[in-house]
């Protein structure tokens, strides 16, 4: 598709109203030192795949913008300066909250490295949202890792014609999607779908006061992926309800949300279908939890609520409307009024990727010890009220050895000094599972 999807819309409508660009980020840690010259020949094809291309506006209103091949390669960012174990998180973290991306600018990703002190290399992938979701984005690090990286797009439905036709395509969609769920459901706008639930959330204090700063504080870990499929199994439930209970009980033991208290947990879904190639295809369900167990305890009910809100998921695709239409059709400063209302962000998302491509691991004769994935949203203002989370973000990914989870805390008053890594290295031991916080 050569225009912006449904999907990638939301990125683009936080750009236009907000300033915000939302950044991933694919971190391996490698025990080799790799080579200049095969991470400039990653380089090299990463810019000859899916993530090197241009945003170029519409020149009729309500059209959307389209995608047209990107000029010559951004150079590889090589470090000098070894990092040590300790200082992963914060050489990543840098990276990822300045890089300076802009789809406009044809600048939609960069490669960085640096040395490890024991010999090693560390690697980051940075690209924009808008160009690649998390999945999207491992394949089109495996695909250059293994030199196997298909095209970029043609620059395609830049006449006058084309403008035309796609604009009068937005307007016909926003008001089928307006006639069909209503005004009221521009709240999906934010990307997330709520299954039906009797359980409501006790109100909050501004997240603006609990998160002055507006900036995550990050904890990763990694843990043996048979013993978490073990303790899941034994616990009575999946390695993704493992998770999802492991990181909304940061929420139980930091005071966020005390037992009893619903928590609205958000979880993306890839949604597409046999072919598929579009750059974003994720939606959401959500599902609220009072029953989540403490450490230890049975995971059934979460394994229960996530297949009800998979279900209802799946029900609900067929409905007819696009409301991401309006997002190339109204103001966005009106827009935003309306995503921000209804009943607000999950207090956690919980995403996972699943396992990694076997191509996304190796660079040259060297397979990566550890591979991590995480998100921000560079810009966040924090004398506005917007902040780009509540509570705790996760993202998950398995090799085959191990799982490695990156988790925000959102709330500064809850998770700060410190206080992230060590409520997840609690909850892991809680959950008696052997585990690295990095």
């Amino acid at each position: 598709m050569s225009r912006l999807g449904p999907a990638d819309a939301t990125y683009e409508f936080l750009r236009r109203a907000l300033g915000w660009s939302v950044v991933l980020q694919v971190v391996w840690v490698f025990d080799e030192a790799i080579p200049a010259e095969a991470i400039v020949s990653m380089n090299t094809w990463l810019s000859r795949g899916r993530l090197h291309r241009r945003l170029v506006a519409a020149g009729i209103p309500g059209a959307r913008p389209r995608w047209v091949p990107a000029d010559g390669p951004p150079e590889p960012v090589f470090d000098h300066v070894p990092v040590g174990p300790s200082q992963i998180e914060s050489w990543a973290g840098s990276e990822m909250a300045a890089v300076d991306l802009d789809a406009a600018a044809g600048r939609c990703w960069r490669l960085r490295s640096a040395p490890t002190d024991s010999g090693g290399t560390v690697l980051s992938l940075c690209a924009l949202h808008l160009v690649a979701d998390g999945r999207t984005l491992v394949r089109a690090a495996g695909e250059a890792m293994s030199h196997t990286a298909p095209p970029a797009p043609a620059d395609l439905g830049g006449d006058l014609v084309s403008e035309v036709k796609d604009a009068a395509a937005q307007v016909c969609a926003g008001f089928a999607g307006v006639a069909a769920a209503g005004v009221g459901a521009l709240v999906g706008l934010a990307g997330t779908r709520t299954a039906d639930t009797v359980a409501t959330r006790p109100a909050r204090s501004p997240s603006a006061d609990r998160a002055p700063r507006a900036r995550p504080l990050w904890a990763t870990a990694s843990v043996p992926a048979a013993e978490w499929d073990s303790v899941a199994r034994r616990h009575g439930g999946t390695p993704n309800s493992l998770y999802i209970a492991v990181v909304t009980g940061l929420l139980r033991s930091g005071g966020y949300a005390p037992l009893g208290d619903p928590i609205k947990v958000g979880v993306p879904v890839d949604v597409r279908a046999a072919g598929d190639d579009s750059s974003n295809a994720t939606a959401g369900v959500s599902m609220m939890l009072t029953d989540d167990p403490t450490p230890g305890g049975s995971l059934t009910a979460i394994r229960g609520v996530c297949k009800d809100a998979f279900l209802s998921l799946a029900g609900r695709r067929a409905e007819p409307g696009d409301l991401t239409a309006l997002v190339w059709l109204l103001p966005s400063t009106w827009l935003i009024g309306a995503v921000s209302a209804g009943n607000g962000m999950p207090d956690a998302m919980v995403s996972n990727l699943g396992d990694i491509d076997e191509r996304a691991v190796r660079l040259g004769s060297a397979t990566a010890r550890r591979t991590a994935f995480r998100g921000i949203a560079q810009g966040v203002d924090p004398a506005l009220p917007y902040r780009f989370g509540d509570g705790v973000q996760a993202w998950l990914l398995r090799g085959h050895d191990e799982v490695t989870f990156c988790v925000a805390g959102f709330d500064e008053s809850v998770f700060g000094d410190g206080r992230l890594r060590r409520l997840l290295a609690q909850e892991l031991a809680d959950w008696q599972l052997t585990h690295d916080i990095w």
